[in-house]
């Protein structure tokens, strides 16, 4: 037998939120979208590496052919996945500009949100508000814990500027890098670098993963020492790359956080995507796995009997593949820390390079210290 329709609130519209709506609204639950950002996310730059297009087609409930034609190439543009996920729903049911005021009765079988002082009761709330969750707290006491590195991300179009970066540093035992991709960028724009430097970051210097919906941190400018540091390590080619980047595309540090929650579901409040397991981009896997849990929590509720049935069986699967991911996380990402000792600020690496360039005269190039 299956569960009568739902009155279902989902807190966050990025990848995960939309994917949970799309197959929650094939099994005839009423979906319900809040999203603080004001409005939706069609131009947002950025880019996955690879999409798994047969997954995003049962997210959608196998549309008409074609409808997968504006996601292109290799290093597919986020905005292209967020518009075919978007496209699968009612315009009106997703509601940019709203923040969460409170979540009510969470103990409840009808947990509330307060939004815009009202106070709206739903069957289920999912969290699918990202790395810096505020649903977390409502269902586990885990937090996220930092990995010890930071990955700056570039975006730049490729009009003009060579690319994309490749260069690897090996000091002290821990690994420098800078790699990256062509990608689609917004539509009528060309194609873009999607690329990033991986550096050892001290935890006292980066943003901790709070209330914000991204896990990253705004800049107002690209600090001093970022593009002398590229060129010291990477060498000429890859640091004019994020000198020109810097001073025509976007540059922003993304402190790495890796969390995998004891429990995703308490009552009737679910978490979903990065708010339940946060890894490092190295295993490829943020927007995928925000997609399986979708899929996951639509399985359950169509092989279930009661909410609370179908809430287990999700909590067990996702558990299970968050514990798994953060394993491989914390395995792709141990080559960028310190095997010992404090972890060195970038500006301490650059100072350190500096010397030993100046004492041996060479030029920055693969080498371990």
């Amino acid at each position: 037998m299956r569960i009568s329709p739902l009155k279902i609130a989902v807190v966050g519209a990025s990848l995960g939120g939309l994917s949970a709506a799309n197959v929650l609204r094939q099994l005839g639950h009423d979906c319900q979208i809040f999203e603080a950002f004001p409005h939706g996310f069609h131009n947002r730059g950025g880019a996955l590496g690879s999409v798994d297009l047969r997954l995003l087609r049962q997210i959608r409930g196998n549309p008409q052919p074609g409808a997968l034609h504006h996601i292109r190439g290799h290093g597919h543009f986020y905005g292209d996945l967020w518009t075919y996920l978007y496209d699968g729903i009612p315009a009106d049911s997703v509601h940019f500009g709203v923040d969460i005021q409170e979540v009510t009765a969470a103990d409840s079988d009808h947990p509330a949100l307060r939004v815009k002082d009202q106070v709206v009761a739903f069957d289920l709330i999912i969290g699918a508000d990202g790395g810096k969750s505020a649903m977390r707290a409502l269902v586990t006491d885990k937090c996220p814990t930092y990995a010890g590195y930071t990955l700056w991300r570039g975006l730049v179009s490729t009009e003009g500027i060579a690319g994309p970066p490749l260069g690897r540093r090996i000091i002290d035992g821990c690994v420098y890098e800078t790699l990256g991709f062509a990608c689609a960028g917004p539509p009528g724009t060309g194609t873009m670098w999607n690329c990033g430097v991986y550096m050892a970051t001290p935890e006292v210097e980066v943003e901790a993963p709070t209330r914000n919906r991204q896990v990253g941190t705004t800049l107002r400018s690209v600090p001093d020492w970022f593009v002398p540091f590229t060129h010291a390590l990477f060498g000429t080619r890859n640091g004019q790359f994020w000198d020109a980047c810097a001073r025509h595309g976007k540059v922003s540090p993304h402190p790495i956080w890796e969390f995998a929650a004891d429990r995703v579901t308490r009552g009737r409040i679910a978490l979903l995507g990065d708010a339940a397991h946060l890894a490092s981009p190295r295993t490829g896997a943020g927007a995928y796995t925000a997609m399986v849990d979708a899929v996951a929590l639509g399985a359950a509720f169509s092989n279930s009997e009661t909410i609370e049935a179908a809430l287990n069986r999700y909590n067990n699967d996702t558990v299970a593949r968050a514990t798994a991911l953060l394993q491989r996380s914390r395995k792709a990402g141990h080559i960028f820390v310190p095997r010992s000792g404090p972890i060195p600020s970038p500006e301490q690496v650059l100072r350190q390079v500096a010397l030993h360039l100046a004492a041996s005269g060479s030029a920055g190039s693969d080498c371990d210290w």
